[in-house]
């Protein structure tokens, strides 16, 4: 269910405010299948660029006083450009506990990340600058270098001192999604986007009937289907909410909270489409909120359930903001 709604990297990186889609172009290279085996700080890292990757560990892993990036397998595609968007295969080490603790091999997917310099982080910068597509990248990292914070990420196990191995497989340049005319909310009628569905008081999907398919361009639609009496969210909150999401004329939703537990996170680490339709809106409100792809998953889609530039509708109770 989060992954469905996380920015890329938002598990990693919090401080990665950029979308996954702000991509130019689409080569890829062939070395995205290139055998991989290399070391960093005694980490024996193996696997296909691009296919796979294992690690195995020395007795230790000191902690760095620097972080630098090593190269592990050198692409021979073109040189990473600033603003690019690239399709990153991320894996994240663990070296005190030595196990590991993200992989996007794991999750079958691999993220966008765009490659802003002025919005990237220190470990991130490290492993895009002078890289090339079809490259394997790693660096040796702290949980406060990598998170911005002295507590590393309960979420991953992994504690404030511990030592990172952070591995980018750099494949190739993502593609792009029309970008929207402009990045604010526009209150739409009710009548141009999708109805609620609800079994027993709780939201099941959405009826489609009528409803024209928009262009790519059209910015974020919203409709204050209830709304609360609580303050209003702003976008460095932290929010408690149920949702239900679907794409166009979709038979069933892609995911949804109403039957399990209301979804807690940051604005910040997810799709950059909820950020600007809930900000404004009152806690114990319920909206209809309406995504372009630009905000959302982009030119790549999310598994087999969002294409590629994919609008989204989403509706939203907004629980609690802090």
């Amino acid at each position: 269910m989060l992954r469905r709604l996380r920015r890329p990297t938002a598990a990693l990186i919090p401080v990665l405010l950029v979308p996954t889609l702000v991509a130019c172009g689409g080569s890829s290279t062939k070395d995205a299948d290139a055998p991989a085996s290399g070391s960093v700080s005694g980490v024996s890292i193996t696997g296909d660029v691009g296919k796979s990757i294992s690690a195995k560990w020395p007795a230790k892993v000191a902690k760095p006083t620097l972080t630098k990036a090593t190269t592990l397998v050198k692409g021979s595609g073109d040189k990473i450009a600033d603003g690019d968007s690239v399709s990153t295969y991320l894996w994240v080490g663990d070296g005190t506990t030595k196990k590991q603790a993200y992989s996007d091999y794991s999750n079958g997917a691999p993220e966008s990340i765009p490659n802003n310099s002025s919005q990237l982080g220190t470990v991130f910068s490290k492993l895009f600058d002078g890289a090339t597509y079809g490259s394997r990248v790693a660096v040796v990292t702290t949980a406060e270098e990598l998170f911005g914070n002295s507590s590393g990420s309960s979420q991953l196990g992994i504690g404030g001192d511990d030592t990172l191995v952070v591995v980018a497989d750099l494949v190739k340049k993502a593609p792009t999604s029309p970008t929207p005319s402009d990045a604010k909310a526009h209150t739409a009628p009710a009548s141009k986007l999708p109805k609620v569905v609800e079994t027993k008081g709780k939201p099941t999907g959405l009826d489609w009937t009528g409803v024209t398919k928009p262009s790519l361009t059209t910015p974020v639609q919203r409709v204050v289907l209830k709304e609360g009496t609580g303050r209003a969210v702003k976008a460095s909150d932290t929010v408690t909410v149920n949702y239900l999401g679907e794409t166009y004329q979709a038979k069933k939703p892609f995911d949804e909270s109403y039957s399990s537990k209301p979804l807690t996170s940051a604005l910040s680490g997810l799709v950059k489409g909820w950020s600007i339709g809930l900000t404004g809106v009152k806690v114990g409100s319920r909206v209809l909120v309406q995504i372009p792809p630009a905000y959302g998953y982009g030119a790549e889609g999310s598994g087999s359930t969002i294409p590629a530039n994919a609008t989204l509708w989403f509706v939203i109770d907004v629980v609690k903001a802090k």
